[in-house]
């Protein structure tokens, strides 16, 4: 028993000391993922760039900005069916 105890201990030992080894990041580390979300940007340097979107219709701009509120709007409720169905039919 007293075997079994001190082998117990001194593994136990081992995997704290094990546990506190220093660890180290390559120098490069997370350069992949920087640059694939560098390669989504269609233009980089959209924000800079202040002046008039030249070529665009505005009522095709209207009517796709109206459209595009509409997305947005809650539809009326429609409380006369049942939303559970148990075979049993409710109003």
């Amino acid at each position: 028993m007293r075997i079994k105890k001190g082998i117990l201990a001194v593994l136990s030992v081992g995997l704290v000391v094990g546990a506190c080894a220093p660890t180290t990041i390559s120098p490069n580390w997370g350069t992949s993922y920087q640059n694939m979300r560098a390669k989504q940007a269609l233009n980089p340097a959209a924000g800079e760039q202040l002046g008039q979107v030249e070529g665009q219709d505005g009522k095709v701009n209207a009517t796709a900005m109206e459209a595009y509120r509409k997305d947005f709007e809650k539809p009326d409720a429609n409380f006369d069916r049942s939303i559970v169905s148990s075979g049993v039919k409710t109003r």
